[in-house]
């Protein structure tokens, strides 16, 4: 790959499974510190894992993005990933 993420935080919503898992395996694997989002915790732990795993950085989070004090929470842990 060609790392053109390296010092970038990418948030990713729906993070756990499908495409967001994807996205978040694809961002990470570009460098990116990745957080995944989802509304399964467990999910979003197990891609987290995978992620470092592979060597890539990412921390999970527990969010339900209908809820706006969790997506402020969800834009804390983001900025201080």
């Amino acid at each position: 790959m060609a790392n053109k993420l390296v010092g970038k935080i990418a948030l990713v919503t729906g993070g756990g499974s499908g495409s967001g898992e994807s996205t978040a395996r694809l961002f990470a694997a570009e460098g990116a510190q990745v957080v995944v989002a989802d509304i399964d915790h467990q999910n979003a732990l197990r891609v987290a894992k995978s992620v470092g795993q592979d060597g890539g950085k990412a921390v999970a989070i527990e969010v339900d993005v209908s809820q706006w004090k969790q997506v402020e929470s969800m834009r804390q842990t983001a900025f201080s990933a």
